[in-house]
């Protein structure tokens, strides 16, 4: 669904978006963006603290006395699910030449391969700052997801393929809106929005989903400022999202992704890199959605205002607008939580194109010395020595004195170990591949990054074996959460009839590895390293700029 023009109470800001030509203007000095909230709920409760009005999707008041701090509910009411296409993704490109020479390679006479344009390039007051168009190549359209899934096999050498979908028709219905106060209750077309009179109005939405599938995994009530929107979503079930001013939204990432009693200088350098991350990241992560970012850690996390923090919205302030630029565009800034001593490749982790100020290397404050450096990571013997190990890095808080408890307390994500008995294993791997291997014989890795992540792995079982390609797949298959990092090692007991009776896995680190390490930030500064600093040595080759706000 296209993007209209839109505005909000926190001044004359407007965000515009012309699908034909590619083209997303943002207009200063605060730009606006969608933040998607909760999807496929078939429920949703809320309250309203300050003056508002309810609107329809065309901008039309809705005849709905705006009571306050009263329970509302939202639930769908005769809708019909979107149709959709499904697709195997292959890989996508920067360029379109090489997606045309991939999506030809792929042709044949029976299934021709096409290319699928996403993204944006955005502007900021008539100047181009990000150019975010990707050039996805698929194959096949297919009616169910199951279906696309049985042609996956062919494209594993070579690529990480995965099953996409493409919406092709916008789902349709009413929902019903209703008032436990009192019992009112009236049908809704399509949808509606919640206008704020002023900055101080505030939407408190219940029971909302947070951290789905990791081991934080929970429903928490959250508070947002800004419009909020309630829809009909893809599968006829609820979404809702947010339309805010980046730095607004800001303040509620920082705090979330990175804990706001951390060292301020870190935390700018946090503010920096996801202020950076929102403008290389439109119109890419969610293509199919009326919103540009979704507010969970797909995207970044993002929890409202619920838990803003003086501290860490001082970091957004005081480095508003503030970007890392690179070849005169914004570059990407992702992060992670704890590299476990040596950052990752991004190409390793995530689909082309490459980005040489996301390579992997080592992160110390000088040298790790000769003993850890001459390590080539992706062979398995060194990376054995180094899961083993506990190298000076900067997220290894143990070999830093007087720091504060918060970050004292990630030592245990720097090295960790996970046992499982081969039962216990078999039954998760067959919960999280829906593949029956019988009885697991070994976990053989069959490929490892710069930083000794796991890049494919082979599961032998008596029936069946499987190979798992990428390093949140390989997370995901071989625990019931995730596991916290794919650095790691595996290692076996054996039984006396000589078949593996448990199974240990040895790991480094928290994340993806990639960019940033934010327990590396935090250790930074207070060895009296500034943000600037910080971001040089996780982004190597890219500057500082102020690209709105100023």
């Amino acid at each position: 669904m296209a993007k209209t023009k839109s505005t909000t109470t926190e001044g004359s800001t407007t965000s515009r978006r012309a699908d034909k030509s590619h083209r997303r203007e943002l207009v200063g000095p605060d730009p606006i963006v969608r933040i998607g909230l909760i999807e496929e709920y078939d429920r949703l409760s809320f309250s309203v603290k300050g003056e508002f009005e309810f609107v329809s999707l065309t901008g039309k008041p809705l005849e709905i006395e705006s009571i306050q701090e009263v329970k509302w509910t939202v639930a769908p009411d005769r809708t019909e699910e979107a149709r959709a296409v499904f697709s195997i993704l292959t890989t996508a490109f920067a360029d379109r030449d090489s997606a045309d020479d991939l999506r030809r390679k792929l042709s044949t006479a029976d299934e021709q391969a096409r290319i699928a344009e996403i993204g944006e390039e955005i502007y900021i007051d008539g100047r181009k700052v990000a150019d975010n168009l990707k050039y996805r190549v698929l194959v096949g359209r297919y009616a169910t997801e199951r279906e696309a899934r049985e042609h996956l096999d062919p494209f594993r050498e070579g690529f990480a393929p995965r099953v996409i979908r493409q919406i092709v028709r916008q789902a349709t219905g009413t929902i019903e809106l209703s008032r436990e106060s009192d019992g009112f209750s009236t049908p809704v077309e399509e949808g509606f929005r919640i206008i704020p009179k002023d900055s101080d109005s505030k939407v408190t939405m219940f029971d909302v989903r947070e951290g789905t599938g990791f081991h934080w995994e929970r429903e928490v009530d959250r508070t947002y400022p800004g419009i909020i929107e309630v829809r009909i979503d893809h599968r006829g079930l609820l979404m809702a999202f947010t339309e805010l001013s980046i730095e607004t939204y800001l303040k509620g990432v920082v705090p979330s992704e990175m804990p706001a009693s951390f060292p301020l200088e870190s935390l700018k350098a946090q503010a920096i890199a996801a202020r950076s991350e929102v403008l290389a990241k439109i119109g890419v992560k969610h293509p199919n959605d009326p919103f540009d970012l979704c507010a969970h850690v797909h995207c970044q996390a993002y929890t409202g205002c619920t838990n803003e923090d003086e501290r860490s919205s001082r970091a957004v302030d005081e480095t508003r607008g503030q970007v890392l630029m690179k070849g005169g565009e914004v570059a990407e800034a992702v992060y992670s939580s704890s590299c476990g001593g040596h950052t990752e490749d991004k190409l390793n982790v995530w689909n082309p194109p490459a980005a040489d100020h996301l390579r992997g290397g080592w992160d110390a404050p000088d040298s790790l010395g000769p003993e850890f450096e001459k390590l080539n990571l992706t062979s398995e013997i060194d990376a054995n020595r180094w899961v083993d190990s506990k190298p000076a890095a900067w997220c290894n808080t143990a070999k830093f004195p007087d720091l504060p408890n918060i970050l004292r307390r990630s030592e245990e994500n720097f090295r960790w170990e996970v046992t499982y008995t081969r039962r216990e294993l078999e039954d998760i791997i067959k919960r999280k591949s829906g593949e029956d291997i019988g009885q697991l014989i070994d976990v053989i890795p069959l490929g490892r990054g710069v930083s000794g992540r796991l890049l494919e792995i082979e599961i032998h079982g008596s029936k069946k074996n499987l190979r798992i390609q990428r390093e949140l797949n390989i997370r995901a298959t071989l625990s019931l959460k995730y596991l916290k990092s794919a650095c790691f090692t595996i290692k076996s007991d054996v039984g006396e009839d000589g078949r593996p009776v448990r199974f240990h896995l040895r790991g480094a680190g928290w994340g993806h590895g990639v960019g940033m390490c934010q327990v590396g930030a935090g250790v930074m500064a207070t060895q009296d390293k500034k943000s600037k600093e910080i971001l040089k040595h996780y982004y190597p080759g890219t500057l500082i700029e102020q690209v709105y706000g100023g």
